[in-house]
């Protein structure tokens, strides 16, 4: 039988994805073919996912204390 893995993907602060992860895995476990899990990547330390808004805004702290050490 084949474990499926519900990828909770966003570590930001006031994340909604939780709860479509619950909605995922409580239509997914009315199958038999298979068995899933939610993986939470929040339970794993990945520090650079956990910026409050995404590297597209160029507003990361990361690029905010990269932008203060030029000056």
């Amino acid at each position: 039988m084949s474990k499926i893995a519900i990828i909770l993907g966003s570590t930001r602060p006031g994340r909604n994805g939780m709860a479509v992860a619950q909605w995922v895995y409580e239509i997914a476990s009315h199958r038999n073919d298979a068995t899933f899990e939610i993986v939470d990547i929040a339970d794993y330390h990945l520090p650079l996912l956990d910026e409050p808004k995404g590297a597209a805004s160029g507003s990361t702290q990361r690029n905010i204390l990269r932008r203060g050490r030029k000056k």
